[in-house]
């Protein structure tokens, strides 16, 4: 592979984690440790939180970012490099909506927490227990104290397109929307996306496109995939993604261990 790889990123649902997985393969770590060794960042890129990054690589070492939120956060030893938010109107009036629509659960996302307005006990146990996100729960929206830097609903994967259409008429041109698996939809301000955080943590880092990788299986990473030199799209991606230049990847692992062995 031409050109020394300085950083890599890799999303997590679908990507890192296969079929379900709520944690890494404990083969995952000496990786990012051999990482480390030859001066290469590790960037986990996701739709989650930052509380719900760390506890997935156990607050590892100095060499890792986490850019969270599908891009709206860039975290780097625990300082934040980089924030989208939101007006407060459009996310009130978002968050309102998504609400009010029986099929959906809300996760509006501040800095360091999730606030639920939870419309049953499950939905709450799933995003604290099985996703491992840090959450706060609310009454209604405007008890929030902090910009709101992404609004996601959570839905049934037959009733995800049409809830997604019915949104799509009303914010399309105020926000993006933006599907980040088969349950998960995000809307973020206008600019947010993985491939402008990528920008900003090559620029901070000195590294340019051509000496990053990242791997991805959605349309939430295709700004990634797309602004990187060495893009890996999974074998088990959403199809829609397969027009994104780039090889086939796997497991990230196994690539992982490829690419180590090009840089000794």
């Amino acid at each position: 592979m031409a050109g020394k790889i300085r950083l890599i990123a890799s999303d997590l649902d679908g990507t890192l984690l296969q079929n379900g997985q709520i944690t890494c393969n404990e083969e995952l770590f000496p990786l990012l440790d051999e990482l480390k060794e030859q001066d290469v960042y590790f960037v986990p890129a996701s739709g989650r939180q930052y509380g719900s990054l760390l506890k997935l690589f156990h607050k590892r070492h100095d060499k890792m970012l986490y850019l969270c939120e599908n891009g709206a956060l860039v975290m780097y030893q625990d300082q934040v490099i980089y924030k989208n938010q939101f007006e407060d109107s459009l996310a009130l009036d978002i968050c309102h909506t998504v609400y009010d629509n029986p099929c959906c659960e809300v996760l509006i996302s501040g800095e360091r927490t999730s606030y639920l307005i939870p419309k049953s006990e499950d939905y709450v146990r799933y995003v604290r227990d099985d996703v491992g996100n840090d959450v706060t729960i609310i009454q209604k929206p405007e008890e929030i104290m902090e910009p709101i830097i992404k609004v996601s609903y959570f839905t049934k994967a037959e009733d995800r397109d049409p809830v997604t259409a019915d949104f799509q008429a009303k914010f399309k041109d105020s926000c993006q929307i933006v599907t980040s698996g088969n349950r998960w939809v995000d809307f973020a301000p206008n600019g947010t996306s993985k491939g402008s955080a990528m920008e900003h943590i090559g620029n901070l880092l000195n590294i340019a496109p051509d000496e990053m990788a990242a791997f991805g299986d959605n349309e939430n990473d295709r700004t990634m995939l797309g602004y990187v030199g060495h893009p890996y799209i999974m074998e088990n991606c959403n199809p829609t993604i397969r027009d994104i230049p780039g090889e086939s990847c796997y497991r990230v692992e196994q690539t992982l261990r490829d690419l180590l062995k090009n840089m000794n």
